[in-house]
C-alpha cells in the first residue's frame, strides 16, 4: 500500500513539474520553473490580457506565475507578480528544422542585431501599447497611458553550442492615479535554445534591480529545459546536416524570412516587460473600485 501511494505522488509530482508542448509537430517537454505554475484557460481574466502582449509575429506556447499567485488567478482575478517566465518561438521558425550551423549562424546575426539600436522596434512597441491603452480604458474606464521612452539591448553575456542569453532594460511611463508621469523599469533575459531542431525563446522577466536574479534564473530554467529534450537519432542526423548541404534556394528564402522574425524576439521581450506595469494599474484600479 505505501509503494502503491508513493508511485502515485511521484507520478503526480512529474506531472505537476513539466509541461508539453509540440512545435511543428515536435513534442518538446518544458519543466516548471521553480516555485511557478503555467497559466491555464481557467484563469480566465489572466489568460485574456496575457494574449495583449504577444505580437502577431510570435508564439506563446505557455507562460508561469509564481505559485503563491496561482489561487488568486482562478478566482477570476488579476494577481500581482514582479517576476513571470515564457515560453515562446517565432511562427516563421515553427515549422523549420535548425541544424546546428543554422543556428550558429542565427546566434551570429543576434550578436550583430544586439548591438544595434533599433527604432523600428520602438514604434512597433508604441503601436502596440496604444492598443492596450485603449483595451485598458475600455474595460477599467482609465486611460493608463503607457508609452515607452528608453530601450537599451545589452551585450549577450552567456553563450553555448545550444543557447544563447542576453537582457533588455526598458523604461516605460505611465500616469498614477492623480495624473502624474510615473516611470517604470523592467528588465528581461531572453535566451534562444536549440532543442531537438527547434529554436525557443525562454524568457525570464523581472524589475530593474532583479537584473542577475533574471540571469540566474534563467539559466537553471534553460538547464532543465535542454536536459528534458535530448535529441533521439533521426533528430541528432538533421541537426548535424552541413547549412550548406541542408538548405535549397527555396528553403533559404524561408530560413532567412524565420531569422528575421526570430530577432525580433527581443522585441516581443520588450514588449512583455510591460505586462508587469499592467498588472501594478490593474491592481491599482481594482483596489480604487473597492
Amino acid at each position: 500500500m505505501r509503494f502503491f501511494i508513493l508511485t502515485l505522488f511521484l507520478l503526480f509530482s512529474s506531472l505537476s513539474w513539466s509541461n508539453e508542448i509540440s512545435v511543428g509537430g515536435v513534442n518538446l517537454t518544458i519543466p516548471q520553473p521553480e516555485g511557478y505554475s503555467p497559466v491555464t484557460s481557467e484563469m480566465e481574466a489572466l489568460y485574456e490580457w496575457q494574449k495583449l502582449f504577444i505580437l502577431p509575429m510570435n508564439k506563446e506556447f505557455t507562460a508561469f506565475i509564481p505559485d503563491d499567485q496561482v489561487g488568486i488567478a482562478l478566482k477570476n482575478e488579476i494577481p500581482h507578480f514582479l517576476r513571470h517566465f515564457s515560453v515562446q518561438t517565432s511562427k516563421k521558425l515553427i515549422n523549420v528544422t535548425v541544424t546546428n550551423s543554422a543556428f550558429a549562424a542565427f546566434k551570429k546575426a543576434i550578436k550583430s542585431e544586439n548591438i544595434k539600436p533599433n527604432k523600428k522596434f520602438e514604434t512597433q512597441l508604441s503601436e502596440s501599447m496604444k492598443t492596450i491603452n485603449e483595451k485598458t480604458k475600455e474595460q477599467y474606464g482609465v486611460d493608463p497611458a503607457f508609452s515607452v521612452s528608453q530601450i537599451i539591448l545589452m551585450p549577450v553575456h552567456e553563450e553555448t553550442d545550444r543557447t544563447i542569453s542576453y537582457s533588455t532594460l526598458v523604461k516605460y511611463n505611465m500616469k498614477d492615479k492623480k495624473g502624474n508621469p510615473l516611470p517604470y523599469f523592467g528588465i528581461v533575459t531572453t535566451t534562444c535554445v536549440h532543442v531537438k531542431g527547434k529554436v525557443l525563446f525562454l524568457c525570464a522577466y523581472s524589475e530593474k534591480s532583479d537584473l542577475e536574479w533574471s540571469r540566474q534564473a534563467s539559466r537553471k530554467w534553460v538547464n532543465s529545459v535542454i536536459n528534458a529534450n535530448p535529441s533521439d537519432i533521426l533528430t541528432g542526423i538533421k541537426e548535424t546536416v552541413p547549412f550548406r548541404i541542408s538548405i535549397t534556394k527555396w528553403t533559404q528564402r524561408i530560413f532567412k524570412g524565420a531569422l528575421k522574425g526570430a530577432l525580433k524576439g527581443a522585441f516581443v521581450a520588450l514588449l512583455i516587460t510591460l505586462f508587469y506595469l499592467v498588472i501594478v494599474f490593474l491592481g491599482w484600479v481594482k483596489r480604487r473600485k473597492r
